[in-house]
C-alpha cells in the first residue's frame, strides 16, 4: 500500500481516482491545508512518470489549457511538479464522459433528450478554441464531460495545434499521424497540416456515434479503418434511430472527405442545428428561442 504521505502532491491530497487512461490518471483532490477546496488532478501513471515524451505532453496540455477560458472548457489552473511527479491541476467537475454514457447504454434515457444541448455546448467550446487559433485534433466522446443535468466541459488538449494557414496547407510538409483512429479526419490520417475543419469531421463522427451507439467506421486492422475514413462515404443514419433528414444531412456534411465540402465552422453548425429538429419526435419547444443554444 502507498504510504499516506505519498497521497499528497504539490499541497493537494488525492482522494479518489476519477479516470484511468493509457498514459495518465485523473484524481479528485482537495487542498491539503484546508481539506475543503476540491480540484481534479491529472498525473502520469507510475510506469510513465519518467517518460520524457509523456511529461512534455502533459506540460504542453497545461500550457494550452491555461490559454482557454470558456465556461464549456475545463479550467486549467496550473502545471506542477512534486518530487519526480508532474501534474495538471484543474477545476473539479462532477461528471462522466460521453463514452462512458454510451457504454452504460444511456443513449435513450440520458443523451437523446439532451442531444441538442450537448451538441450546442460542445460546438460553443470548439468554436471558442478555434477563435483562439487552435485545432483540438482529438474530438471524441471520451473528451466531452457531461454532468447529471447535461452541462458540458471539453477536455484534453495534448494534441492541440495552431490552425494551419493557407500557405501551410499548400506547402507544409507531411507530419506524423496523431489522433484517435476512429475519429480522425482524412487530412489528419495523411499527416497534412490541419485547420479547424479537421475538428468538424471528428465532431461529425462523434455525433454519428452518439445517435447510434457505435462508431460509423470499423476495420479488421488499423490500416483498413484509416482507409475507410479516407475513401468510404459516411454511412446513412439508421431509420430506427428516428433522426430527421435535416439533421442527418448536417452530420453527413460534417463528415465530408474534402474540407471544402464540410460545414465550414462551428457557428454555421449551430445555426443549422437551431433550424432543424434532431429527432422526429423532438418537441418543437426543444429548440432554443431567439437563436440561442440551450445549455
Amino acid at each position: 500500500m502507498e504510504p499516506i504521505e505519498e497521497f499528497v502532491l504539490g499541497g493537494y491530497r488525492r482522494q479518489n481516482v476519477m479516470q484511468v487512461g493509457q498514459n495518465s490518471e485523473i484524481w479528485q483532490v482537495v487542498d491539503a491545508a484546508t481539506g475543503r477546496q476540491m480540484y481534479a488532478m491529472k498525473l502520469l501513471l507510475p510506469e510513465r512518470t519518467h517518460d520524457r515524451k509523456q511529461r512534455a505532453l502533459l506540460k504542453y496540455e497545461a500550457a494550452v489549457g491555461k490559454k482557454l477560458e470558456h465556461p464549456k472548457i475545463i479550467k486549467t489552473i496550473k502545471f506542477g511538479k512534486d518530487r519526480d511527479t508532474v501534474f495538471i491541476l484543474m477545476e473539479y467537475f462532477a461528471s462522466i464522459n460521453l463514452k462512458l454514457r454510451l457504454m452504460r447504454k444511456q443513449i435513450d434515457t440520458f443523451m437523446r433528450p439532451r442531444m441538442r444541448s450537448i451538441l450546442g455546448q460542445t460546438a460553443q467550446a470548439l468554436g471558442y478554441m478555434h477563435s483562439k487559433g487552435y485545432v483540438h485534433r482529438d474530438v471524441k466522446p471520451d473528451n466531452v464531460l457531461v454532468d447529471s443535468i447535461g452541462n458540458v466541459r471539453l477536455i484534453d488538449f495534448a494534441l492541440a495545434v495552431k490552425s494551419a494557414g493557407m500557405f501551410a496547407k499548400k506547402f507544409g510538409r507531411r507530419g506524423s499521424t496523431m489522433g484517435t483512429r476512429s475519429y480522425m479526419s482524412p487530412e489528419q490520417i495523411r499527416g497534412l497540416p490541419v485547420d479547424t475543419r479537421a475538428d468538424m469531421y471528428s465532431f461529425g463522427v462523434m455525433i454519428w456515434e452518439l445517435v447510434h451507439g457505435r462508431v460509423p467506421f470499423v476495420g479488421r486492422s488499423s490500416n483498413e479503418l484509416l482507409r475507410k475514413h479516407i475513401s468510404d462515404p459516411a454511412p446513412l443514419f439508421e431509420p430506427q434511430r428516428k433522426a430527421t433528414k435535416e439533421f442527418e444531412a448536417l452530420v453527413l456534411q460534417m463528415m465530408a472527405k474534402k474540407e471544402k465540402d464540410r460545414v465550414q465552422n462551428m457557428e454555421d453548425f449551430q445555426t443549422r442545428l437551431r433550424a432543424c429538429k434532431v429527432f422526429t419526435d423532438e418537441p418543437d419547444e426543444a429548440r432554443a428561442p431567439e437563436g440561442r443554444m440551450p445549455g
